[in-house]
């Protein structure tokens, strides 16, 4: 009996033994894990920033580049307890990345824009924006002008940055871009916005490239007819006789002097820029081709190209006169199953028809993302890259 005793006792204390040890061994192991959790190179990488829920454990960023197949995964660590959210942190090289996923409890982001311009991401469900750590990232604020059009009035909005210095001797470059009541804030609409002055507000914070934004409204029901170049017969009979070209002699002649002699910015071309998105952005491409001596870079985002075919196109651009310099074009479109598949092979070809008038490759940069909708949401998310490409 006292064997039998004995040799229970023995058995309890080796099964308690090896649980005390398991669970040591667990405890080691989770503080193994996290020892060797990887946040990048502090010394040689760019902090990307992402503010988001408080006391998160589990936010991870996967870096990637369009031009390659290479990604890479980090870990985030906390940089900042807020008074409701929390800023994490981790570094990439932007040389060898310019997009990132960012996953928090299981869930990505879209592919966002990560370069030298771009400080970080305010991430939460339906909202993923650009903000700048250590910066206030007050909402932005514009002035408001009207001028007459046609048998209206046309409304212009002008940001500045909240250091905007009207008498500095280094002036501001310009952004022309159509669309102006949703650039900048989301409650204009009911679909967002582009979060535009965020996205300069970071590139500023990064680098010298001072800037102003010059937002052309479009939300009234004219706006297919004003932002449609008639430059033929069209695919669809609706946009027939389209007044692309009194939009852009308004602009020119009216927005731009207004602009040049009320605001501390350059004149040259190599300061000046336009970018617009769908209608707006086969537009902003016509009005670069049509005034090439004054804007040195165009934004085509989501551009409906397809409105006119290939013959149409290449008779067009064969009698624009590039004298003055090539304009930097810069397209974009997504892969989505909603308009832009409708609008994807449009923009995919006009890299060729720019080619074959002698256009210089290096001065076009097409991109595609593969997820992308017809919408401000994927228009914002790119457009630090669209900033990138401008002011390299």
């Amino acid at each position: 009996m006292k064997r039998l005793i004995c040799l229970l006792l023995t058995v309890l204390f080796v099964v308690f033994t090896c649980a005390a040890c398991a669970g040591n061994g667990k405890s080691a192991d989770s503080e193994t894990t996290a020892a060797e959790k990887n946040y990048g190179d502090e010394s040689t990488g760019k902090p990307l920033y992402i503010r988001a829920d408080k006391g998160l454990d589990d936010v991870t960023a996967t870096f990637s580049s369009v031009a390659g197949d290479q990604t890479q995964t980090f870990d985030m660590k906390e940089a900042q307890e807020e008074e409701k959210t929390s800023v994490y942190v981790c570094y990439a090289d932007p040389e060898t990345f310019d997009r990132v996923t960012v996953t928090i409890g299981g869930r990505d982001s879209e592919q966002l824009a990560f370069n030298n311009y771009t400080s970080g991401w305010e991430l939460s469900p339906g909202r993923e924006v650009p903000f700048t750590y250590g910066e206030k990232n007050e909402a932005p604020k514009t002035d408001r002008n009207e001028f007459p059009y046609q048998d209206r009035n046309k409304g212009v909005l002008i940001w500045t940055p909240e250091d905007y210095d009207a008498k500095s001797a280094e002036k501001y470059s310009v952004i022309y871009m159509t669309d102006g009541h949703n650039l900048f804030d989301p409650n204009m609409t009911t679909y967002g916005c582009w979060a535009v002055a965020e996205s300069i507000e970071a590139m500023m914070h990064n680098s010298k490239n001072k800037t102003i934004v010059v937002g052309l409204e479009n939300m009234d029901g004219w706006r297919d007819d004003e932002l449609t170049p008639n430059l033929g017969e069209p695919t669809d009979p609706n946009y027939e006789d389209g007044h692309g070209a009194y939009f852009c002699d308004f602009l020119m002649k009216t927005v731009v002097p207004y602009i040049e002699k009320n605001y501390n910015v350059y004149t040259d071309r190599d300061h000046t820029a336009i970018c617009g998105s769908s209608s707006g952005g086969i537009e902003s491409f016509y009005i670069a081709m049509e005034h090439p001596e004054k804007f040195g870079a165009v934004g085509a985002f989501s551009p409906a190209f397809s409105l006119f075919d290939d013959a149409t196109w290449d008779k067009y651009l064969s009698k624009k006169d590039f004298s003055a310099g090539y304009p930097r074009v810069y397209l974009y479109c997504g892969g989505g199953a909603d308009l832009e598949s409708a609008l994807l092979p449009g923009m995919k070809t006009m890299p060729s028809h720019l080619e074959k008038i002698g256009y210089p490759k290096q001065n076009i940069f097409s991109t595609v993302y593969d997820k992308g909708l017809h919408n401000e949401l994927y228009w914002r998310i790119v457009f630090p890259d669209f900033l990138k490409f401008v002011f390299t």
